[in-house]
């Protein structure tokens, strides 16, 4: 049994970077000793606002964390903020977040090995110069582990890609029935270029025009004034809401620019949905293109339009391409990938370095 100490800034809304690092620690949880600990201040800005969020830390440190959007078996403690002195003794470290590796790098090995779980692909594009000879990397895709290897050729970088929750998000029972219900993930109150949501709606617009008779659904946090008004929004604030949006529609649009390992392609190949995605981050690890979803190469928007024509229009193709994606994402179940990273957790154990 392996004593780990998980770090994680988790919070009150579907969060597509936490949502892993919850499941992992599920996974790791039957069979180890796991805690999480929540810093309440999560120590990347300042001012009085954050000096009061540390002040309330202190008010409720060690007091349980309970978290309601996703089910997380481990207990989550709340700390004041990222310090060692707050957390227990234990064999591994494993946190996610760029904005605790300063603190974590002067933690004491009594504290576990540290591993960095990388999912930020601007973290991977432009890491800092020096990252700390005992923190142990775990990357989120091929494409990621590349990128770091270039820029640390000495360091030894681990690679176990996001999983997806099969009984949770599956549905082998779905019907092979086409209803003309087309989707997308919309990243509310930020709406960051690299996610690609404008090439998004300039399909579904032009998909509109086309054959009116279809219908759009969106799945975000928030509605916003950008979003077209004939798009129905789901506010997927639970997963229980998030699930519901993948088991409703019947093509999933991720026109994403710029990714690590997203997670709605992986959660629509679970629900059975037809999967057009752009070849960002680790889809190249989960996806055989043209066989278990469409894939086109990021800003390809015409390209996109046409992968999602010929699902509309050839239903034989659109049943082939759900079925054949929900066999290929049962391979990264998180039951499978949390045994892998525990394997790289043994690994990195038994590394004298």
């Amino acid at each position: 049994m392996i004593k780990i100490n998980i770090i994680l800034n988790i919070g009150k809304k579907p969060s597509g970077a936490g949502r892993p690092i919850i499941e992992f620690s599920n996974q790791l949880y039957k069979n180890n000793s796991v805690v999480i600990y929540k810093p309440f201040n999560p120590e990347y800005k300042k001012g009085v606002e954050y000096k009061f969020r540390e002040i309330i830390g202190y008010i409720l440190k060690g007091r349980e964390y309970k978290q309601k959007w996703i089910e997380c078996k481990p207990k989550v403690f709340i700390i004041p903020k990222c310090k060692e002195k707050f957390i227990r003794d234990a064999d591994i470290l494993f946190f996610r977040s760029p904005k605790f590796l300063e603190e974590i790098g002067h933690f004491s090995l009594s504290k576990g090995k540290k591993v960095m779980r990388v999912s930020d692909i601007f973290f991977a594009l432009n890491p800092p110069k020096n990252i700390p000879s005992d923190i142990y990397i775990i990357t989120s895709s091929t494409m990621v582990k590349s990128l770091l290897q270039q820029k640390f050729p000495d360091k030894r970088i681990f690679l176990v890609v996001n999983g997806v929750n099969l009984n949770f998000f599956g549905f082998p029972e779905r019907k092979p029935i086409f209803n003309g219900r087309i989707g997308m993930v919309y990243y509310s109150g930020k709406n960051p270029e690299h996610k690609g949501m404008e090439d998004g709606f300039w399909v579904m617009n032009m998909l509109k025009e086309k054959y009116p008779s279809l219908e759009f659904y969106l799945l975000g946090w928030e509605k916003e004034k950008k979003i077209p008004p004939f798009v129905k929004f789901t506010e997927g604030l639970t997963s229980e809401k998030v699930r519901e949006f993948y088991r409703q529609i019947d093509i999933l649009i991720y026109p994403s620019k710029l990714d690590a390992c997203p997670n709605p392609p992986m959660e629509g190949m679970a629900s059975k949905c037809a999967v057009i995605t752009t070849n960002v981050g680790g889809i190249a690890d989960f996806v055989i293109p043209g066989v278990t979803a469409l894939v086109n190469e990021p800003g390809e928007k015409a390209e996109m339009l046409k992968n999602a024509i010929a699902l509309i229009e050839n239903k034989k193709l659109w049943e082939k391409i759900s079925n054949a994606g929900y066999e290929k994402i049962k391979e990264f179940s998180y039951e499978k990938q949390g045994q892998k990273l525990e394997n790289v957790f043994l690994q990195i154990l038994n590394d004298k370095n």
